[in-house]
């Protein structure tokens, strides 16, 4: 975990304040050979108060770095609004999709029996068998 007074001491060690221009900060941490991600985490943490940075950091590496679902709170702390997921929601839209589900799987089904319907009436027609048969191919004579 990068804190807010290491990095200072840093910085200090290097003769460039913390309150300097994030170009000059990042050009020195680079220099370093820090990562990409440690010099925005550290300019992150150099900008931010002191009793959210330990949430904000953490969220931070569970969103870039990891599989982890967020909560509602640490995505209400990182967006800066409030997010409220309850769990009805969730049920709400579970359902929504299951009868979207048998909706579509209904017309599927409708869609392909009208399908083998209408091509067994063209190549029945095609063929002139069944209802399509005009009696000329076969005259049997009764007596």
């Amino acid at each position: 975990m990068i804190e807010k007074r290491n990095i200072e001491s840093f910085l200090r060690i290097n003769g460039i304040p913390p309150t300097a221009k994030d170009e000059e900060i990042r050009s020195v941490l680079i220099s370093a050979r820090w990562n990409k991600n440690e010099v925005d985490t550290a300019l992150m943490v150099l900008k931010e108060n002191i009793k959210n940075q330990t949430t904000h950091v953490d969220t931070l590496h569970k969103v870039f770095n990891s599989d982890n679902r967020l909560t509602s709170a640490e995505i209400s702390s990182l967006l800066g609004i409030d997010v409220d997921i309850s769990s009805s929601d969730v049920g709400d839209l579970a359902a929504q999709r299951a009868k979207v589900q048998r909706i579509q799987s209904l017309l599927v089904f409708v869609l392909s029996i009208l399908i083998a319907i209408g091509s067994l009436g063209y190549l029945m027609y095609k063929e002139k068998a069944g209802y399509f048969n005009d009696g000329s191919a076969v005259s049997i004579k009764l007596k």
